[in-house]
């Protein structure tokens, strides 16, 4: 199943409300000085846009939002309110082919564990490129620990903690994290526990690791 067709057939399949990840970051942002400005902020693998709005909504920004299932796009702005139509905009699109640009926040949800090598790499550029000196990427991925989908389905060569079963999911370990964003200075990496409401009623349980950090200056 595409991502275009998982979208149509079950629409908004995690709901309306925040990822957990959105929900981190949204707290962590509050709890900091607050900008003299709006910060900028991209959502990489926006998806039908849950968390663009819910960081708009709570944090004095402007978010761009970027997905390659144009079904989800049509969604996000089908159910964009009015009143966030100046600082949520969202864009169908390949991260690969995005114009470099500089924003003070990365936020990704997600995305990263259905990633082939070749592809993770090329996100991590894409996260690099796209993060101001300074700025901080808020990041979640799968776990070894995930009780839900780790081990299960045909396990893949020369993928390291990779399976697949009706899609492909790689499962990140710390010491994977800590080597493969180490331009970033790491505040805070964590697994984090939940279970996870799906539209069609069924409830998955995961373990995620929760991300955050921050571009070093001299980079």
């Amino acid at each position: 199943m595409t991502w275009d067709s998982l979208y149509r057939t079950n629409q908004q399949v995690w709901g309306d409300k925040p990822s957990e990840l959105a929900t981190f970051a949204c707290n962590y942002l509050q709890g900091i000085k607050p900008p003299s400005k709006a910060i900028d902020i991209l959502d990489l693998g926006c998806g039908y846009g849950r968390d663009a709005m819910y960081l708009a909504r709570n944090i004095k920004c402007q978010v761009f939002g970027i997905d390659d299932s144009s079904e989800a796009i049509e969604m996000a702005q089908k159910s964009l309110a009015d009143d966030l139509k100046l600082c949520v905009k969202f864009q169908c699109g390949d991260f690969r082919q995005m114009n470099n640009g500089k924003f003070d926040i990365v936020f990704t949800s997600n995305v990263y564990h259905l990633l082939k090598s070749d592809d993770r790499n090329a996100f991590r550029n894409t996260i690099d490129k796209n993060v101001k000196p300074g700025g901080m990427l808020f990041f979640s991925t799968l776990s070894l620990s995930d009780p839900e989908h780790f081990g299960k389905g045909k396990r893949i060569e020369n993928e390291d903690n990779s399976f697949e079963d009706k899609v492909f999911i790689h499962f990140c370990t710390r010491e994977e994290m800590e080597r493969d964003f180490s331009f970033l200075t790491i505040k805070e990496l964590f697994e984090y526990e939940f279970y996870e409401s799906r539209s069609n009623g069924e409830i998955h349980h995961h373990i995620l690791w929760m991300f955050m950090g921050v571009k070093r200056q001299d980079l």
